[in-house]
């Protein structure tokens, strides 16, 4: 059967927003007899900053975010909550994905980059970064480089690309000669502050 109004809204708001709705939301929409009432309640969740924190959750998972650096220090990011209020805006802004995509990868390479394109580009800051005494700088930017690397080919291209690290991927056309020109991109990356 339908479920009730009640139901729907609760589904909904939980769903769009991740947030149950207010008593008050709810015995507004059960008043709401308008055919289109449902698609009003649609409109206005999508509408809400609370959107893009939902949605933004499962971006910043595939993008690693992290807050702090990981490792034995684990020193704290203090700015890298600008690239999740970045994500954040971006969905809720309702930016095409290939906007999305291009200044996540490469927005600080934009004519007149904005400092908001700067700032999606905290894409590839989201690794771990190993600040022990005594640690090869080389190594880590290499380990760096490698995430990077395999982080783009999962959420872009939907492939676990690692494999082609060592050899010709077995499964997906994935050369080691595809995979170190796409590392070249990563290894070509500049860490400055902004």
């Amino acid at each position: 059967p339908e479920a009730s109004k009640t139901t729907l809204i609760r589904r909904v708001s939980l769903d769009l927003t991740g947030l149950p709705p207010s008593p008050a939301e709810v015995r507004q929409f059960v008043a709401d007899n308008r055919p289109e009432a449902y698609e009003r309640l649609v409109d206005r969740l999508i509408e809400s900053p609370h959107y893009g924190e939902r949605w933004a959750r499962q971006w910043l998972d595939l993008a690693r975010y992290a807050d702090s650096d990981g490792y034995e220090k684990d020193l704290v990011r203090p700015w890298a909550w600008r690239y999740r209020q970045w994500v954040i805006d971006a969905l809720n802004r309702d930016m095409p994905f290939d906007r999305f995509t291009l200044e996540q990868l490469a927005g600080d390479l934009l004519p007149n980059a904005a400092v908001e394109q700067k700032i999606a580009t905290g894409f590839h800051r989201m690794v771990l970064v190993n600040r022990e005494a005594g640690v090869d700088r080389a190594e880590a930017r290499f380990e760096q480089d490698v995430n990077r690397t395999n982080t783009i080919g999962t959420v872009w291209l939907g492939l676990t690309v690692g494999c082609a690290q060592c050899h010709n991927h077995k499964y997906d056309p994935i050369s080691q000669r595809d995979y170190y020109s796409l590392f070249a991109y990563s290894a070509n990356l500049e860490e400055n502050e902004i």
